[in-house]
């Protein structure tokens, strides 16, 4: 929700400026940033109830459902999407529905309240906990049509059960929709749980008209029938507790939900039927239509439900944890990749979705799953400013690698990011470890078509998510105690150089002004003054200052970099125009130049690409003056010299010298500018 997501922001930059406003300055990373995301959920379906939690002893029971909620805890979600109603049951004793046999299989009633429990374990550890209801939904088989008719409740109930054939031509069970007494009966059950039981939520999921229930009946009746309902019971809900909230999961597919009767634009547009929504979008962004197209069906389906939210309601996204590792001739991503969740969460999460399911409780415990939710994890931890501090490393560091998302972090010189595979870093964050007890680490990337971008620290993201754009550069420094006490080293693998020498305090690595990518670092602290990691010659590669000259006959001249020849030597041709600029913003500041010309004398001083001279006029340049200005001056001098008639190549002169003729009429036909650095 928008309105959240600007309050946790506002929330971030004043602890930010209460950082900077001389709180030690190591606890920048451990301060943890407000939440931009409220919701984490799991779903506990009525199979993972029976798996987990049936026919128990209360002792037993609540030694399980212990086990559950410490499992959901440790996987960074707050909050648990538990199934009291399936199948026309109850997981808690109720007037109007008998037991489920998901919780006690002969419907018996258990010597305690398996709901009560529920609900109030769930508070006690700090987790939210909703009451997953299936409206309509009776009967999924032929054994479980049995078991229903077998219960004094069918008999009660049936002028309003529709019986239909499902797709194995089992016979299924549902209460009608369009009837009223259906309406009446499901907003009773919900009453009850709202008024006998501290539930934050009750959530209704995608089961309403599916298919062979009723095939001739047109969509705008499905949803006129599922309307009614849905409005009647969020009233309800509002008259016993105002702060219960009311949500709805319906299927991912928007055409798919619609048909079914989920009035998802109206929902999400009208106050008075839900206060949040959760599709479930269960497929990758590497899915394979018939025409045999790979297309981005995630990325797609997430944008066109946040399109529709006219109201900006809570949205949230059903992930399908389910599905990790899953061999798919259509939908490849998911035995692709072992990120598919983190990345799925970045995408909606950058599209300002407020939070997550995972379906379901199940598969949060199968090895398959654990490489998922490990770089899900990490993902929520890096939002959240959650990096493990402890006293087992002095520096850590996580990257965002294209198509793999946030990788774990990495600690003290193990490499983060991928060599071999030509995959560019796009973002990445650092902060010291326990090692370190003072102090803090601030650091800048040189971004494709940012350029460098601000200084961040203490864990902050540099670089960006979302846009595909690659890392070139970085530069990192420690700041404080640490920075009197300790030497911080890094090098990075660039694209078409490999792995670059060491720098160090603040100094540039990789190749800006190059356009190639960064594809791995490392990074290392030592003691002050101890030998450094390895080489450190060249950790930065990169072209200081572009220039190109207007040449008689010729016109403009291509660029040139760094001490090459712009103009020509040996054909008698004149230099008429010339502009300068600087390529790498490394360093703030800028260049100045002026140019002596034929029949005007010294032109004014210009800047940074601006010409200096004529175009279109013959008038020969004579001499050139070159010099930087603010902080660059202050690290490089700017050394150039001119092929000027008569004289070939004159000496070399810096910072503002004259470098040609005046009063002689001789033309210059070639310049050289380079950048050295000043001698320390």
């Amino acid at each position: 929700m928008k309105y959240n997501r600007l309050v946790a922001y506002i929330l971030s930059l004043v602890i930010i400026i209460s950082t900077m406003m001389n709180l030690p300055t190591d606890s920048a990373m451990r301060v943890k940033a407000q939440s931009l995301h409220d919701k984490k959920a799991c779903w506990v379906s009525y199979q993972d109830i029976s798996n987990e939690l049936k026919d128990k002893s209360e002792a037993d029971f609540r030694n399980a459902l212990s086990k559950m909620y410490d499992n959901i805890l440790d996987n960074n979600m707050n909050t648990v999407i538990m199934h009291v109603r399936a199948m026309g049951d109850a997981m808690y004793p109720s007037n109007y529905f008998p037991w489920s046999t998901y919780i006690t299989s002969k419907r018996n009633a258990p010597s305690y309240d398996p709901l009560k429990i529920m609900v109030e374990m769930a508070h006690e550890k700090g987790l939210k906990i909703e009451a997953w209801v299936n409206p309509y939904r009776i009967s999924l088989s032929d054994t479980t049509t049995d078991s229903f008719k077998a219960t004094a409740y069918y008999s009660q109930y049936k002028d309003y059960i529709m019986e239909y054939k499902n797709s194995g031509d089992q016979t299924c069970m549902v209460l009608d929709p369009s009837k009223q007494e259906t309406r009446d009966l499901i907003t009773e059950g919900v009453k009850e749980i709202v008024t006998n039981y501290d539930v934050d939520a009750v959530h209704f999921d995608d089961y309403f008209y599916v298919d062979g229930m009723v095939d001739g009946l047109s969509q705008s009746e499905r949803m006129n029938n599922v309307n009614m309902l849905v409005k009647q019971v969020y009233s309800a809900i509002k008259a016993i507790n105002p702060n219960c909230q009311f949500g709805i999961s319906p299927a991912g597919n928007l055409s798919n939900a619609r048909a079914q009767g989920a009035d998802i634009d109206t929902w999400m547009s009208e106050v008075g039927y839900i206060d949040y929504i959760m599709p479930q979008i269960y497929w990758s962004d590497t899915y394979k239509l018939s025409n045999g197209t790979i297309t981005t069906m995630y990325s797609d389906r997430c944008k066109a439900w946040q399109e529709i939210n006219k109201r900006d309601i809570p949205i949230y996204v059903g992930l399908a944890l389910y599905r990790v590792g899953e061999d798919s001739s259509i939908d490849k991503g998911w035995a692709e990749s072992d990120s598919n969740l983190a990345q799925q969460y970045e995408i909606a999460y950058d599209m300002e979705y407020d939070g997550y399911g995972l379906f379901r409780y199940e598969w949060l415990g199968k090895s398959i799953s654990t490489d998922e939710l490990n770089n899900l994890n990490n993902y929520i931890n890096m939002l959240e400013g959650k990096d493990d501090v402890n006293s087992g490393y002095y520096i850590s560091y996580m990257t965002h690698v294209e198509k793999y998302g946030w990788q774990s972090s990495k600690t003290d010189g193990v490499l983060s990011g991928t060599t071999g595979e030509s995959k560019r870093l796009e973002a990445i964050r650092i902060a010291l470890g326990g090692k370190i007890a003072n102090g803090g680490i601030t650091y800048r990337t040189h971004c494709e078509a940012y350029g460098w971008l601000p200084w961040v620290s203490d864990g902050a993201v540099s670089g960006t998510s979302g846009e595909s754009k690659r890392l070139e550069a970085i530069q990192i420094k420690l700041t404080g105690e640490a920075a009197e006490l300790y030497d911080v080293y890094y090098r990075v693998h660039a694209e078409s150089y490999g792995w670059l020498d060491w720098a160090c305090n603040g100094e540039a690595a990789g190749t800006a002004t190059f356009s190639k990518r960064l594809e791995a670092i490392q990074i290392v602290i030592v003691n002050k003054g101890d030998k450094a990691p390895g080489e450190t010659a060249e950790p930065y590669v990169t072209r200081n200052v572009r220039y190109q000259t207007h040449v008689e006959k010729y016109g403009w001249r291509d660029n040139v970099y760094d001490g090459q020849a712009s103009g020509s030597s040996g054909e008698s041709k004149r230099l008429e125009g010339i502009k300068i600029k600087l390529t790498d913003n490394l360093y703030s500041g800028g260049i100045q130049y002026r140019t002596h010309c034929e029949t005007y004398g010294w032109l004014p001083w210009v800047s940074d690409g601006a010409m200096s001279g004529t175009s279109g006029e013959s008038k020969r340049l004579e001499a050139i003056q070159i010099e930087l200005t603010g902080e660059i001056s202050e690290v490089y001098d700017v050394y150039y010299r001119v092929h000027c008639e008569y004289y070939g190549w004159m000496e070399w002169v810096k910072n503002g010298q004259v470098a040609g003729t005046s009063g002689e009429s001789k033309r210059l036909e070639a310049i050289e500018i380079k950048l050295v650095p000043k001698e320390k």
